[in-house]
């Protein structure tokens, strides 16, 4: 895969369709927030104040509602939506294309044998029931010889015939989108051309590829808030998914998958052929009898695939949930199951995803499809068809803008059911910043069904139309996402969102220290306590993120929580470079049942402390066994603080076994004299010894030995 063309690709095309639909903006008479042309539907036409032309008259639903979408977001965050709305519907388009996925079977953005125009344009009479194409139309565009307006009209219609299987990307309500395409798609410079110049393979090989093009397209957004972030400027809500989002190196999806996913299936089935394809799976060590046998209370026996379920709370764009698809598949082959009902079967009853970013939620879904119709080519077909149970997390602002609780209370339908519509709408009042964080298990979801119910009974009239059309279809997503997050899962697996409290929004800081006080400090860790909530009894919740919990005081209630009722399985200690020049990273399998005297496996990949080695060099000493230790998690406990140090020595825990030196001196911490020079002197100065103590105050460095030379006034005078 040629990860430079598609970087090249991804961040030239950010800025080249934010552009393009600026134009279009314009041309609509749209210039920004607080600059927009009145408009009116005159007849048969709509007319913009200021512009000579007449447009056909459904311009102007279509206008109205991209300013609507304005207002409630902001100029330049519409335009960025509608940008990469567009460039995920293209890149889905390619990836559909050149896989011989589109249900047609025609190319949409190219020919195969290299002509600029679009395979799909010689055959539009057999595709046109599909695309429910108006010939009329597409003849006077080609008597006109406008190939670019002709392909732009197929191109939208193909969208809206998609919008059936792939709604996450071809909505076909969003028809304003019509109105922002490019003018010039098929000729020069254009999103499209640049496209087809990356070669062909790169799209064959692998699923992947959508990964890496979302994580390059959002990698100058990640630079400005990283750029702000040192002028001390705190990170807005929709800034978040930018700022804390890392694509996770493939081989350790795969440690990830395999450890957790895969070892329920061999604790299960422990004669598995599959255990031979995880190469990446840890073996247990050896345990004493007496933990032997808690293990097989505790361990699956005799697991029916369809049973199993797996959350992916921050799914970015679906990396880890490509990766428990495949080994789901596997499992269900194992088992006898017909392989095209297998991608069905997984989609409806495996695999939960839930994230706030819009666009990577969109490619999540489409990867998951995509995944399933490689393997069904009927998949398409209703009797296969499941849409992916991946979430877009959606707050209630739009609830609140429309002043949902008086038009409740209009409709005079409900009774008690309004404190719960009130509940869950307040819950995601901020979801944007919580994400899967959000404790949602107070909802009683039989009364929120009830108020659906009721509220469906409505009929719409124009005084309750945005209720009972936009603000009911709302509440009935919260209502979805809320049973996702108040369910229990056999794996619950991530790589969180990393984001110190000092570069929180007030709002995201208030919430964590509420809710999550021992695990406050980063977005990381407060998922490591969620996770733990999304996980069943005696399932694993399984990480990737930063160490800082495994040793810093901050962090030693988290530890001690951990070790009350989970036990560690194994871990990877990478050190840093797996996310380049990183702070370093650690991977962890957890199972929610404490099995004292568990011998855990550790694997600690950096011979020294700061050194950044490549992810491949990592993976190497990984699949050598280099550097792996084997620890009882109650040893921890013997160390004050209870820091994970796994590599410790038996020798080094007994130290902590003798009085500490707090039982025989007293430190009142750092101290502040609050006036040095009355307090303070060099050694030589002074006459008095009984009076003054060596006092180390810092200085420049020294390499060896150094910096004793101050002496502190320590009478009981002073020190009163």
């Amino acid at each position: 895969m040629d990860k430079k063309a598609l970087q090249i690709y991804a961040t030239w095309s950010k800025q080249y369709l934010e552009q393009q639909i600026e134009l279009s903006l314009k041309s609509l008479g749209i210039h920004g927030d607080d600059d927009i042309r009145d408009a009116k539907r005159v007849g048969d036409v709509t007319v913009i104040d200021g512009d000579s032309t007449s447009y056909p008259a459904e311009l102007k639903s279509q206008r109205d509602a991209i300013i609507r979408l304005i207002k409630a977001s902001g100029y330049n965050n519409t335009v960025e939506t509608f940008a990469y709305t567009w460039f995920n519907r293209i890149i889905a388009l390619r990836f559909m294309e050149v896989h011989g996925f589109l249900p047609h079977g025609f190319r949409v953005l190219s020919d195969s044998t290299g002509d600029i125009e679009p395979e799909i344009l010689k055959n539009l009479n057999f595709v046109k029931a599909d695309l429910k194409l108006d010939m009329d139309v597409c003849s006077l565009l080609k008597e006109k010889n406008d190939i670019d307006a002709l392909f732009r009209y197929v191109l939208f219609k193909q969208c809206n015939a998609l919008s059936g299987i792939l709604p996450m990307l071809f909505d076909s309500e969003e028809s304003y989108l019509e109105l922002l395409l490019p003018k010039s798609l098929l000729k020069g410079d254009t999103v499209i051309t640049r496209l087809l110049e990356i070669p062909e393979n790169t799209f064959l090989n692998d699923i992947e590829v959508i990964g890496w093009l979302y994580q390059y397209y959002v990698s100058s957004k990640k630079d400005k808030v990283f750029a702000d972030l040192k002028k001390n400027i705190k990170i807005p809500t929709e800034s978040i998914p930018a700022a804390t989002q890392l694509f996770t190196p493939d081989w350790i999806v795969r440690y990830m998958v395999e450890n957790s996913l895969g070892r329920i299936w061999l604790e299960s089935y422990p004669n598995s052929s599959l255990k031979m394809e995880m190469k990446y799976f840890v073996d247990e060590v050896l345990q004493t009898e007496d933990v032997e046998i808690e293990l097989q209370k505790t361990r699956y026996r005799n697991v029916n695939p369809e049973e199993l379920r797996v959350l992916e709370p921050c799914c970015g764009s679906g990396h880890i949930l490509v990766y428990l698809f495949d080994l789901l598949y596997k499992m269900y082959i194992e088992k006898g199951y017909i392989s095209r009902d297998i991608p069905t079967l997984i989609l409806k009853n495996n695999l939960f995803g839930l994230e706030i970013d819009k666009r990577a939620a969109q490619l999540a879904a489409f990867a998951l499809v995509m995944r399933a119709r490689s393997i069904n080519n009927r998949f398409f077909d209703k009797n296969y068809y499941v849409r992916p149970q991946i979430f877009e997390i959606y707050d209630s602002q739009e609830l609140f803008d429309m002043n949902y609780r008086k038009q409740l209370s209009e409709t005079n339908l409900l009774d008690d059911e309004v404190k719960e519509v009130n509940r869950i709408v307040n819950l995601f009042e901020n979801a944007k910043n919580y994400g899967s964080l959000i404790d949602v298990s107070q909802l009683d979801f039989n009364i929120l069904n009830n108020a659906i119910s009721k509220l469906h009974s409505e009929i719409i009239t124009t005084f309750n139309y945005r209720l009972l059309n936009d603000g009911l279809k709302l509440i009935i997503k919260l209502i979805a996402q809320a049973k996702i997050l108040s369910s229990k899962y056999d794996v619950c697996i991530t790589n969180p969102p990393y984001m110190g409290s000092g570069n929180m929004n007030v709002i995201l800081v208030e919430y964590l220290k509420k809710t999550f006080p021992d695990s406050k400090s980063d977005l990381s860790t407060a998922f490591m306590e969620k996770c733990e909530e999304f996980t069943s009894e005696s399932g694993y919740y399984v990480m990737i993120n930063i160490p800082v919990w495994m040793f810093i005081a901050s962090y030693e209630d988290l530890r001690k929580k951990i070790l009350l009722k989970n036990t560690y399985y194994n871990m990877v200690h990478f050190g840093r470079g797996v996310f380049g020049s990183d702070f370093g990273t650690t991977a962890f399998v957890i199972r929610k049942k404490l099995l004292k005297n568990y011998q855990g496996t550790y694997k600690r990949l950096f011979d020294k402390q700061g050194a950044v080695d490549s992810v491949e060099t990592k993976e190497k000493w990984f699949l050598e066994g280099k550097n792996t230790y084997y620890s009882c998690q109650e040893s921890f406990s013997d160390i004050p603080g209870c820091p994970v140090a796994y590599w410790v020595s038996k020798d080094f825990i007994l130290n902590f076994k003798h009085e500490s030196i707090s039982s025989e001196f007293f430190s009142g911490g750092r101290n502040k004299t609050h006036n040095n020079e009355k307090y303070l002197r060099l050694w030589w100065e002074i006459d008095n010894e009984d009076k003054w103590q060596f006092y180390d105050k810092g200085g420049d460095f020294r390499k060896w030995y150094g910096n004793h030379e101050s002496v502190v006034d320590w009478s009981e005078n002073a020190k009163a």
